[in-house]
Formats: C-alpha cells, structure tokens, sequence
C-alpha cells in the first residue's frame, strides 16, 4: 500500500476495524436518471446486504417487495423471500453485450439491475477495505482542483475476476483523508457511460465511516463533471454493521 492509500483507511476507521466486518446492511434512497432503467418497484427505497470477502449482495424487496435479488460472483437470482427460484442468469455481464445490448438500450429486466446494483453496492460499500487487496494495483496521480479545492488522486487498477464498473479507476480524497469523488466508466451501459461519483455526508457507523450521500453526474471532457442530469441519487439512513 502507499502512504495516500494508508490515510484513507484509517481516516474510514482504520485497515484493522475494516478486516474485523463480516457484512453490512445498507439502508437509503434511490433515485436520479438511472433509476428510471430499473423495473418493478425500481428500489425506490433499499435494504442491502453486502459480504465483504465475497462478491456478494441481497437486495431485499426488489423487484417486488415480496422477492429478493441477489448478485453472486457474476451471477444473478431472483427469489422468493423463503429461498424459492423465480428466475437467474449465470455470467450476467455477458448479458449486456451482443445482441442483448440493443434492449438494454431500451430497457433492463430484474436481472440485469440486480446485476448492475449488485455489484456496484459491494464496490462501494467495500471501499476502501477493497482497495487494500493484494490483486488491486494503487497508485498515487498527484493533485486535483475542484471548486476551489485540492484533492489527492489515487489511480487504482482491478483485476478481471472482480466485478466493477471498468478496469481502471480514480479516486479522489482531500486533506482530511476522505473519499471526495470516484470516477469510472460503467461499461455495462456503455463505452461512453463516463461517470464522476461524488461522496459527501460523512458518518461514522460501527467505527467505520461512510458517505452517506452520493451524487453520480456525467463526466464530460478533461474529466470535468457536468452539472445535469443526475445519473444516481444515493441516500444512506444508516448502515448496521456484522463483526
């Protein structure tokens, strides 16, 4: 690890706490344009479950309020709330591809936003622990300013067998050691789907601090992000926490 990488996690509380958490459970509000791709009751209001040395997360209620979906290693599921198979998809990122792409331009099914949140819960709930692997590569990029203010970047490489939004990353934290912003482009929407992730709100849950407010916009030329639309909207209420 490096020394950036070192603050951070010890400004979220500390590389030790963070090793000692099994799972947590998320609870917050979803909205913004992404939000509109999504069926049934469209998570308006989430409870999720992510593990964390696993590439796990349960999305209670969703897409009805009487299933679950649960994301797995690339797979995805719908069930019942008592364990009954409603439907699944094995390799579910492969379902965006191809010939599949072109009604996902129009519209997802249950599985592919299970997929989508899926994974994009587990990374950002995971963080920065998830930064802290041995398969992860972290570098530091130098300075950043921003309205006014200097962040820190860390530049961060994933390998393949981690389900993420794309292979290369950048993370943001200022002088404090908090997470800022992260930028990524969600290839399963497209080549083009370039993302600035902005993190405010800070809170600290079972000795482990989290933003608890989240704003995705489009990230436009010289990594500048743009005011409109809003692509996710991510309101955390509070986060239990499993030792």
């Amino acid at each position: 690890m490096n020394g950036l990488l070192d603050d951070v996690l010890a400004t979220h509380g500390g590389l030790e706490r963070w090793r000692a958490v099994t799972a947590l459970t998320v609870h917050a509000t979803f909205g913004g344009l992404l939000r509109t791709r999504f069926p049934g009751n469209r998570m308006t209001n989430v409870t999720a479950r992510v593990r964390m040395a696993d590439q796990l997360t349960v999305l209670y209620g969703f897409p009805r309020d009487d299933l679950q979906a649960i994301f797995e290693h690339g797979d995805v599921r719908i069930e019942t709330s008592d364990g009954r198979l409603v439907a699944a998809r094995s390799n579910a990122r492969n379902a965006f591809t191809g010939v599949g792409a072109v009604r996902r331009a129009v519209r997802w099914d249950g599985l592919d936003a299970a997929y989508f949140a899926g994974y994009a819960f587990w990374n950002y709930f995971s963080t920065p622990l998830l930064l802290a692997r041995d398969d992860i590569k972290v570098i530091e990029a130098g300075a950043w300013q921003e309205a006014g203010k200097r962040w820190h970047r860390l530049e961060v490489s994933f390998p393949g067998h981690l389900h993420t939004h794309s292979p290369r990353q950048t993370f943001y934290v200022d002088d404090d050691g908090l997470l800022r912003r992260h930028d990524y482009t969600a290839q399963p929407v497209g080549p083009w789907a370039r993302a600035a992730h902005y993190c405010d709100h800070h809170r600290q849950f079972g000795g482990l601090v989290f933003p608890t407010r989240r704003r995705v916009r489009p990230r436009g030329r010289r990594n500048r992000s743009l005011p409109a639309p809003t692509l996710v909207a991510l309101d955390i209420d509070y986060i239990d926490i499993e030792n």
